[in-house]
């Protein structure tokens, strides 16, 4: 699996550090580059958006039986767990919820500025780099 791994800055877009594998295994190349820049990015290979720590917030719930991760009332409920943890607007925060979380157990839940993840993937999918 051919790789392009991209460490999103903390402040508006701008120039990316990136890693390069051509196996998913090894490192290919590596370095800094504005999006449009970047390596490209064609057909069959993955790109991988990290976010730096300083960006999230991580919360643990616990979701309510016959709530997961394709539930279409998901992020209603992600809303009514969190609103009083946190200090921003509920509406203004993107929730990523651990892979293979359930309904009826404990999970855990990265935040971050939505409108902050959005600038940032709406630049790389400008420069045809769909995260």
């Amino acid at each position: 699996m051919r790789l392009l791994i991209l460490s999103l800055p903390p402040g508006p877009p701008g120039s990316y550090a990136y890693a390069t594998s051509t196996d998913g295994q090894t490192l290919a190349g590596h370095g800094n580059a504005s999006a449009t820049l970047l390596p490209p990015a064609g057909r069959g290979v993955e790109v991988v958006a990290v976010v730096p720590a300083s960006q999230l917030s991580w919360q643990q719930v616990n979701l309510p039986p016959g709530v997961g991760r394709s539930s279409p009332r998901l992020r209603a409920v992600l809303t009514g767990l969190l609103e009083d943890q946190l200090l921003d607007d509920t509406a203004d925060l993107h929730f990523a919820l651990e892979p293979g979380a359930q309904g009826g157990a404990s999970a855990w839940v990265a935040v971050c500025d939505r409108a902050w993840l959005a600038a940032h993937l709406n630049a790389l999918e400008g420069a045809g780099r769909t995260v």
